[in-house]
């Protein structure tokens, strides 16, 4: 199984499995692998119930102490980071993730998506016609590095905002990133400069992001923590990373249900993986086109994708009263923002889901004919999307998506089956509904999912179900079902159920280098953590191979820590299980390899 920067945890009993182990120095010029240090630590947790962290860990130092959500992103020693996952009162713990803007240096998108058509009345109108929908009075979030409130295009729908890099209330602009995005959605109509797609919309900063364009996870949930206790209408965000996080996604979706739009940039990647946050569900990715509507090279594509907008060479605000040309998704995303001001300043009753139903169905088609993984439902019209928003009080969408078909379930392991199914085809799909026995147990984007930590010789019934963007279930699909293997001889034998691996990043000066950490899990014939098993590993690096050996603990795992890397390719691979009694049959791995790229 391939992961790009997993982040993995580890319990308590973890801290002492290396303490006496045989670990080894490997070929000159390869750093080693050894014990795991205790320091600290930047995580974001979140708790099922509410707790008083403080007071729980003295010795935590608090960031943010979220209002929306139950969590806290803190920095805490790292053994009190191992345990927390094994704690019945939390819910998650995670790294704080760095994330930067989304941009590729590299005026024409308003009049592209035809939004100068509805505020201005016709083609190529440059001012606005009193009684046409502008944006007014929508309250639009734009999370990025803050806005230069100064600025006389932006200074009339500047509101107020944040500071979450800095702790203040000054979310002012020392990037351009922001600024840039802010003109894109509503640079006024003052007879200066640009205008914007929705120049009369109300503008809220929320500074997440440094100097450098870059903020950590933490921040950007405080954000979107401080756009829902501030009632915004629409959140943007022209930011990304390759990593998601629960906290974020919890927040995420509790802006979502509150009502909230958010808007995200698919990536400037040149990849077939759509970044995060833009890939959750209750986000609006958002892929960039050219003048001649064709994809962006740079521009993330893959299955979430929703829409593109223009985002290459875009002319717009930029700190010190001045304008700029950039490109990126980043671009693209305010023009959809923009679109989605226009819409709720016609009719303020509409949800996230009529919302994106509204875009899917006015885009212009492009690529292959309907959704595409390269333009999703294809480019914003703002004219038409407008034609296409009904007055207030329209009654919202009932009706479910189609029953899913083609369920099958394969055996993997004697703790592992696999589901797949057909593609439902409705144009609002959300996601699916995975029942097991009749007990829902998980939610997917895919068409496919893999069901683990099962007991061995054991049948399972499953059925699917859709669900779509206004929280419709369809009708669950035909059960079918699966038997696990018997484990291969039974609890007399053991194999490896998991590997996982994670970095930690140092930098000093211009020097960098990395702790790659590798995280075995094993289980015995009858699908239970086995402690006591010497777990050999060799370790592929970018300098050469190391290896070395430990014993799991009573959890079943143990885990193995290689110091001072370079950056690049690490692969973790078992050579050898033993233990007393038991014999290893590679056979029923369910991984016996996994690699991590280290940047």
């Amino acid at each position: 199984m391939h992961r790009k920067a997993k982040i993995g945890l580890m319990s308590m009993t973890l801290l002492v499995l290396l303490i006496g182990s045989s670990m080894f120095l490997p070929t000159p010029g390869v750093g080693t692998i050894q014990e795991v240090k205790f320091d600290m630590v930047d995580v974001v947790i979140t708790f099922n119930q509410p707790v008083n962290f403080q007071e729980m860990v003295p010795q935590a130092i608090i960031k943010h102490q979220y209002q929306n959500i139950l969590g806290v992103a803190a920095s805490v020693p790292v053994p009190i980071y191992n345990i927390l996952q094994d704690l019945p009162f939390v819910k998650s713990v995670e790294l704080d993730y760095t994330y930067t803007i989304l941009q590729d240096t590299l005026d024409w998108g308003v009049d592209q998506i035809n939004a100068e058509v509805v505020w201005g009345g016709t083609e190529n109108a440059a001012d606005v016609v009193a009684g046409n929908y502008a944006g007014n009075g929508v309250k639009v979030a734009i999370i990025d590095t803050g806005i230069d409130y100064t600025h006389p295009d932006l200074n009339d729908n500047y509101f107020g905002g944040y500071d979450f890099v800095n702790n203040d209330n000054d979310p002012y602009d020392d990037n351009g990133h922001g600024t840039h995005v802010a003109g894109i959605v509503a640079a006024e109509d003052n007879g200066i400069g640009v205008i914007g797609v929705a120049p009369q919309a109300d503008l809220y900063a929320v500074k997440v992001l440094n100097a450098q364009g870059s903020g950590t996870y933490s921040d950007i949930v405080a954000g979107i923590d401080w756009a829902i206790s501030n009632n915004m209408d629409i959140i943007s965000m022209s930011l990304g990373g390759s990593a998601g996080d629960t906290a974020m996604q919890d927040a995420l979706q509790r802006a979502y249900d509150s009502g909230i739009v958010i808007v995200a940039a698919s990536g400037n990647d040149y990849a077939n993986s759509i970044s995060y946050p833009a890939r959750y569900s209750t986000v609006i990715a958002v892929g960039a086109t050219d003048s001649s509507d064709v994809r962006a090279s740079f521009s993330n594509y893959g299955p979430e994708l929703e829409v593109v907008a223009p985002g290459v060479n875009i002319y717009s605000t930029y700190p010190g009263n001045t304008y700029q040309t950039l490109s990126g998704t980043s671009m693209a995303t305010p023009m959809v923002t923009g679109v989605v001001a226009l819409m709720l300043s016609k009719n303020p009753s509409l949800l996230p889901a009529d919302v994106r139903q509204i875009l899917h169905d006015s885009a212009l088609d492009l690529g292959a004919a309907g959704w595409d993984q390269y333009y999703g439902y294809g480019r914003v019209q703002a004219d038409v999307a407008i034609s296409m928003t009904p007055s207030s009080g329209t009654p919202p969408d009932t009706t479910p998506p189609a029953q899913v078909t083609g369920l099958t379930v394969t055996t993997v392991s004697s703790t592992q089956l696999d589901l797949s199914w057909n593609a439902v085809s409705d144009p609002d799909l959300s996601y699916y509904n995975i029942y097991r026995d009749g007990v829902l147990i998980a939610t997917t984007t895919a068409t496919t999912y893999s069901d683990t930590g099962l007991t061995p010789s054991t049948t399972y019934t499953y059925e699917v179900s859709a669900v779509d963007t206004s929280g419709n279930e369809g009708q669950k699909s035909a059960p079918a079902s699966g038997t696990t293997a018997s484990g291969g001889g039974g609890g007399n034998t053991m194999y490896v159920f998991a590997i996982d691996m994670w970095y930690e990043k140092f930098r000093f000066w211009f020097w960098v280098w990395y702790d790659v950490y590798m995280k075995i899990t094993v289980y015995d014939g009858n699908g239970n953590a086995l402690a006591g098993v010497t777990v050999s590993v060799s370790l592929d690096t970018p300098e050469g191979t190391a290896t070395g050996a430990a014993d799991t603990g009573a959890d079943g795992t143990v885990t193995l820590f290689y110091d001072n890397g370079p950056g690049g390719w690490y692969t973790c691979t078992v050579t050898d299980l033993t233990k007393t009694g038991y014999t290893y049959t590679p056979s029923n791995n369910v991984e016996t390899s996994d690699s991590i790229y280290v940047s």
